[in-house]
């Protein structure tokens, strides 16, 4: 597809996470702090010589405990870095699978449109009332499956009304396909690559996305046409042609997670791309 330039290349060392959370420029990662809940508490982190962090899980930042942006200070509405326009996003990562209890959460290398987190205008679902939001939110790798085992979960939720009015928490439209199966002899203990490629719609081609483990694709790709404000569904939930294109006009802020007692260690993260020139970059 093109995407041949390295926009965002990170390991991981005290230098390239924002430790002491100053929530100012230079990092390439931030410790979580969206939705309302407390910071990540930087002692669930711990730097391994390989240039690799484990992430211990944290009671109060379920789901998330790095992001590539963070609420911003003063003005500014956030610091760090959101990827808009298409590419590919691959981390490298282990975890023990027999650590994992879905009730507490759950190993996790997602993303999530920073027009939601940081409340941009541009967020509004446009000709729809006030509050009513239109976000995206790809799930690049969650182990969260039931049963486990050489699966994991890779998904895309359309989120979108005002939130627990119009559906309890949103409403969201969901990809039909996204169970993702590996090889039956994979050791998730063992350091593995889990990609995702947004290719952006054009008024002449479709959109769409698809996962990959070890540079293999898995499971179906997922496909939209160019959104263009089109009306919420009349029917809650249900997929339209134009079902998650709304991934085009938004950016996503990358995050690592995992559940309390349920270590995932990750060696890189890097980001694929024509160019940088659609990221945003807060200050």
């Amino acid at each position: 597809m093109g995407y041949f330039t390295n926009t965002f290349s990170s390991n991981f060392t005290p230098s390239t996470v924002d430790l002491s959370n100053t929530r100012r420029l230079g990092f390439k990662w931030y410790l979580w702090q969206f939705f309302g809940q407390r910071t990540t508490n930087r002692r669930t982190l711990e730097f391994n010589p390989d240039g690799s962090v484990s992430l211990f899980g944290d009671n109060n930042s379920r789901g998330g405990n790095l992001a590539t942006a963070a609420p911003g200070k003063n003005s500014s509405k956030f610091v760090g870095t959101a990827f808009g326009g298409g590419g590919y996003f691959e981390g490298i990562l282990k975890f023990n699978p027999k650590s994992v209890v879905r009730r507490k959460g759950w190993p996790a290398y997602w993303s999530v449109a920073l027009e939601h987190l940081v409340a941009l205008q541009s967020v509004r679902w446009f000709g729809q009332g006030e509050g009513f939001e239109h976000f995206i939110e790809p799930d690049f790798f969650e182990y969260d499956m039931p049963g486990g085992g050489n699966q994991y979960g890779g998904a895309i939720h359309e989120w979108y009304g005002i939130y627990n009015k119009t559906c309890a928490h949103f409403c969201d439209i969901l990809i039909p396909n996204y169970r993702r199966v590996v090889p039956e002899n994979t050791d998730f203990n063992q350091f593995h690559k889990y990609g995702f490629l947004w290719v952006r719609a054009t008024p002449s081609r479709r959109g769409y996305a698809e996962y990959y483990f070890d540079d293999h694709r898995v499971g179906a790709r997922t496909v939209w046409v160019q959104f263009k404000d089109q009306p919420p569904p009349s029917v809650a939930r249900s997929v339209s042609p134009w079902s998650f294109g709304i991934i085009d006009r938004q950016h996503l802020v990358l995050v690592l997670g995992s559940g309390p007692g349920e270590p995932m260690t990750v060696r890189s993260v890097n980001v694929w791309q024509y160019s940088s020139s659609e990221d945003m970059s807060g200050f």
